[in-house]
């Protein structure tokens, strides 16, 4: 079965780790770009199977990387789900005209993220340890060996 690429685009290094320790131990190859041009030099070379992609970076915002990547016929078809902080609804409606398939905010469940991730590439959730999870990978709620609680958020910071 092949692993499904992931490109990961925010300019803080927290999320993009968190995103890839997450979706890597669910069996995603994650790829991470800091910048809109990073993303779209990636995108183009590296066709993901999909893209998480913060709205609120320098230079290039994901808005505008958003329209590049619609634009370019390489590129059009990857599903695209915003990540951001802004929580307003007309950023939201903003997304999805603009071509994204869904939107997600900031601070973000990790077990929604993995969900959503699942759902835009059209099947569900594999266990911890990817879709080759032996025994002892489960779907049960996982526990930060740090906090010691369950799955949870990662803030807007």
């Amino acid at each position: 079965m092949k692993q499904a690429k992931i490109l990961v685009v925010d300019n803080e290094q927290d999320v993009i780790e968190v995103l890839r320790l997450v979706l890597g131990k669910h069996g995603y190859q994650v790829l991470a770009a800091a910048s809109g041009m990073d993303a779209l030099t990636q995108a183009q070379s590296e066709l993901p199977d999909l893209i998480l992609l913060d709205i609120m970076m320098q230079q290039m915002d994901g808005w505008e990387v958003l329209k590049l990547l619609k634009l370019d016929e390489r590129t059009s078809a990857i599903p695209v789900v915003m990540l951001s902080a802004r929580v307003e609804p007309k950023d939201k409606i903003r997304g999805l005209q603009e071509g994204a398939i869904d939107y997600v905010t900031k601070p973000f469940a990790v077990r929604e993220m993995v969900e959503k991730v699942a759902a835009a590439l059209g099947g569900s959730p594999a266990a911890p340890g990817g879709p080759a999870a032996g025994p002892g990978g489960s779907a049960a709620p996982e526990r930060s060996e740090r906090s010691g609680r369950q799955e949870g958020e990662v803030s807007r910071e």
